[in-house]
């Protein structure tokens, strides 16, 4: 969602899983199936605003939901999202070792805080900074000025206790993912515009999946990102034989990947996202349709939210492409084939555009 550099200088691309084509099968004809579809568009509604770190938003449209219309595979979800949020009931940590758990604890009241716009953005984050001093001051290691310079003492804390750890931002909060077991595996990926060798680092056994897990109780989560030599995958996120894998996430990380040596320049997350997106949607075959309706159920025009943001360019562009300048009445009245050609002529041109610029 938001590109920086980590602590050890690499840059970082983080994707989150969408409110796709599993979220938004239709249910069964009828009255009852109507009902459904009806409150399960209210819930991928609630969803989107937790992505978007509008957790109270979010919060009012669970509530104003009618459980018993909503579909089965959401009630869980529903129910975990108000203890979470409304309730304002962080999950027990799972964590044994005392300073590893000391640290989640106080990432998962900073989300809170944040998610519940509690207290301004600076004030939210200088407690972050002040509680995360502290733990780090009782292990041994020194203060730190503020939260970028403290993450290389928070590596030092968590990995020798047996952890992973990805720090930094995910737009628009600080972030914490814990994991403890990852596999390589290698790939050369076809794109638009070539192929791309790329390392995949597999993950397993997560302790956090992040903040945007944390929102929305581990239904959506970075599935991902990209460093300048690997990908990095969640495993449990995904099929591997699937075109979720193939496509969502190896073919949209592969064109980060390679967007990062091509254009080393460009900076605007949102313009990579567009870019990824269209690759998605130029190799997309059964998945075409729901992740076209994913990224139009979840557009923004806030560039500050860059996922969301490139969702709506991308509609914006293809529905122009696709239906003469006007709004797209139906996806499903392009066939796949127009929309992958549309959407890998878009990227040639964004490609020829950043080409001629510079690469900014």
């Amino acid at each position: 969602m938001s590109r920086r550099p980590s602590a050890a200088g690499a840059h970082l691309w983080l994707i989150v899983l969408a409110l796709g084509s599993a979220s938004a099968r239709a249910q069964a004809p009828g009255a009852g199936g109507a009902r459904s579809d009806s409150a399960d568009a209210l819930m991928r509604s609630a969803l989107s605003s937790a992505l978007q770190a509008q957790g109270a938003e979010a919060v009012a449209a669970l509530r104003a939901l009618d459980s018993t219309r909503l579909s089965e595979r959401y009630r869980p979800t529903r129910s975990c999202m108000l203890e979470r949020l409304g309730a304002r009931q962080p999950p027990r940590s799972t964590v044994s070792d005392p300073a590893v758990a000391a640290v989640l604890d106080t990432y998962r009241e900073y989300w809170l805080r944040s998610l519940l716009a509690e207290h301004p953005v600076t004030a939210n984050e200088r407690w972050l900074l002040d509680s995360l001093n502290r733990i780090v001051s009782r292990y041994g290691s020194r203060a730190a000025a503020d939260l970028d310079d403290l993450e290389p003492a928070l590596t030092t804390l968590i990995e020798p206790r047996g952890y992973h750890v990805l720090l930094g931002v995910t737009s628009p909060l600080r972030e914490l993912m814990l994991w403890k077991a990852e596999q390589e595996v290698h790939y050369d990926v076809a794109l638009p515009e070539g192929k791309q060798p790329v390392t995949v680092v597999f993950m397993d056994d997560f302790a956090s999946l992040g903040w945007a897990g944390f929102a929305t109780c581990d239904r959506h989560h970075t599935g991902g990102w990209t460093k300048p030599d690997r990908l990095f995958a969640v495993r449990s996120a995904y099929d591997l034989g699937s075109e979720d894998f193939r496509v969502s996430y190896l073919a949209h990380e592969a064109q980060h990947f390679a967007d990062n040596h091509r254009f080393p320049r460009l900076e605007r997350q949102d313009q990579l996202e567009y870019r990824a997106k269209l690759v998605e949607l130029a190799e997309a075959d059964t998945t075409t349709y729901s992740l076209l309706e994913s990224f139009a159920s979840n557009a923004s025009r806030d560039p500050s939210v860059p996922h969301s943001y490139a969702n709506g360019r991308v509609v914006h562009d293809l529905s122009r492409r696709l239906f003469h300048g006007g709004a797209a009445p139906a996806w499903r009245e392009a066939s796949v084939a127009r929309i992958n050609a549309a959407a890998a002529e878009l990227l040639r041109r964004d490609t020829a555009r950043l080409t001629q610029a510079g690469g900014r």
